[in-house]
C-alpha cells in the first residue's frame, strides 16, 4: 500500500499520518511554530487543539490555512489573535 502525502506551499511536506486531518500551520513573529489540529471553525473564529506551545490570550498569530478550512477566506494566510485558552483548546479570532 502506498502512503498518502500532502504538500503545502508554506509547510513543506505534511507527514502521512496527518494527511487528510484538519490542520493548519501556526506562525508567530515570522516563524513557523508547527502544525495544529483544528477542532472547530466558524465565520470569525477557529478552535485549535493544544500543541507543543500554548499561547496566552492576546497573542497575535498567523494561520496558514492550506486546506481551506476557514470559510469565505480570500487568503490562505490569516492574521488572528488568541481570544481564549482553556482545556478545550486555543480559540483564535480574526
Amino acid at each position: 500500500m502506498q502512503e498518502t502525502t500532502a504538500r503545502s506551499i508554506q509547510t513543506g511536506d505534511v507527514p502521512s499520518t496527518l494527511a487528510g486531518l484538519p490542520i493548519v500551520n501556526v506562525w508567530y513573529r515570522g516563524q513557523s511554530i508547527g502544525l495544529y489540529r483544528v477542532e472547530a471553525v466558524d465565520e470569525r473564529a477557529l478552535l485549535l487543539r493544544h500543541g507543543v506551545i500554548s499561547f496566552p490570550v492576546g497573542t497575535p498569530l498567523d494561520v496558514v490555512d492550506f486546506q481551506r478550512l476557514i470559510p469565505q477566506s480570500a487568503e490562505r494566510r490569516v492574521s488572528t489573535t488568541v481570544v481564549d485558552n482553556t482545556r478545550s483548546g486555543i480559540r483564535l479570532a480574526w
